[in-house]
């Protein structure tokens, strides 16, 4: 080693001896202090049998740092065999220091395990091994009971299968994700449930999944189910917008100059009903004006679209009710406007929401939504992208629940 430079390594029974910088690698020379014991019958009665040097990967202190450890071995008097000294640090024949392994581990819970090996100057593999110790770790729901749980789905593969999330919204944290998107899958993340949370749930919310109401309504019987505002009012605007797309098709062929079945510019859609397809999907609230005109023009021309348009908006005006009584009464209200129009898209719906009804009422005796969930969603495949995907599940879910539970501490402020 050169020079002699104090480094804070703050390692209890290691006394630095030197460092010296080498391309760009920090190498500390330590030696131990921790008392010399046999390592494998921990006699106490040992005798020194030569030295060897092992390099050890540490935190950065500026640089990659590498403790070179000047090692020794003993010789036990009681057993007769031969042992290298230990220190509590060290991870046996790991060349990692115990608070570096932590280090990696924890970094791997927010970032992607190829990202902190390229900082940290280490191989993948390395960062995988710590990261699946804190992995094992990740057992099941933790924290107090929640009174409010919610049920989705998130892709593991576009295609290729799928994980349902259970959370807890007025918590903010995931309790647990098991693989699939079914009954069984949902069973199984219910009854995973500690032991007296059944007590404390009072709540859950879905989308219109039976398999996930089946599951809830066997598991957790005494559970009031609630129906996800977002998935209810976007049934409803699908089947309104299915009604728009049907009378915005071109019914009519033009021969033009060039011979029979010839298409003028070729149109597959009314170009103004297309033009104007997002102001279709804009709250009568939030129009201007003009948008108000246009639409006026547009549903002159195409009175079943306008109908449509008009059904889509009142039946947004149901959660605005005050109360459970009068969200009935607007309901039925709107079925029988439904009904009345004869639109088979919107009678379609109408017969699903019928079987759903009492679950989506629900919400005026418990507002709660699946926004917290969908949010969960949003984040799982931001670290998907991130890590440019997984193919192992079980670290996929760890590294979910890991992500959702583990909070960086905050750097201290700059003096």
């Amino acid at each position: 080693m050169g020079d002699r430079i104090e480094v804070p390594l703050a390692l209890t029974y290691f006394e630095v001896t030197g460092s010296e910088l080498v391309e760009g690698v920090l190498e500390v020379g330590v030696v131990s202090t921790f008392r010399a014991v046999c390592g494998h019958c921990g006699a106490a009665n040992v005798t020194g049998h030569g030295r060897c040097q092992r390099r050890i990967r540490d935190q950065s202190h500026g640089y990659p740092t590498v403790l070179v450890w000047d090692q020794r071995r003993y010789k036990c008097r009681d057993c007769g065999r031969t042992s290298r000294e230990r220190h509590p640090e060290t991870l046996g024949a790991k060349r990692v220091t115990r608070r570096f392994r932590l280090r990696l581990a924890e970094a791997a819970c927010d970032e992607p395990l190829s990202q902190v090996a390229a900082r940290e100057r280490v191989s993948w593999w390395r960062v995988a091994d710590a990261f699946d110790q804190i992995a094992e770790m990740m057992t099941g729901p933790v924290g107090p009971a929640p009174r409010v749980v919610s049920l989705d789905e998130a892709s593991f593969k576009r295609g290729f299968g799928y994980h349902t999330v259970l959370s807890a919204p007025e918590q903010r944290r995931i309790l647990d994700l098991v693989p699939g998107r079914s009954l069984r899958s949902a069973h199984q993340l219910l009854t995973g449930l500690p032991s007296g949370w059944d007590e404390t749930i009072e709540t859950a919310v879905i989308d219109m999944f039976w398999p996930f109401r089946r599951a809830i309504e066997q598991t957790l019987p005494g559970v009031r189910i609630v129906v996800d505002k977002f998935h209810v009012i976007r049934a409803v605007s699908h089947a309104s917008t299915r009604v728009r797309i049907r009378n915005s098709r071109r019914r009519e062929i033009s021969t033009g100059r060039q011979g029979s079945g010839f298409y003028r510019r070729n149109p597959r859609f009314d170009p103004f009903a297309r033009r104007h397809r997002w102001l279709f999907l804009k709250r009568h609230d939030r129009l201007t004006g003009p948008e108000r005109d246009r639409l006026t023009e547009w549903f002159s021309d195409s009175p079943e679209t306008g109908v449509a348009w008009l059904l889509k908006e009142t039946f947004g005006e149901i959660y605005a009710a005050r109360d459970r009584d009068e969200a009935t009464a607007r309901y039925d209200q709107w079925a029988f406007h439904v009904a009345q129009a004869g639109i088979s898209e919107l009678s379609g719906v109408v017969r699903t929401l019928e079987a759903w009804k009492p679950l989506i009422l629900n919400y005026f005796d418990d507002p709660q939504t699946n926004g917290y969930a969908e949010g969960i969603t949003n984040k799982i495949k931001v670290l998907k992208r991130r890590g440019y995907g997984y193919r192992h599940p079980d670290r996929y879910r760890a590294k979910i629940l890991a992500q959702n539970r583990h909070r960086p501490t905050k750097p201290p402020p700059i003096a």
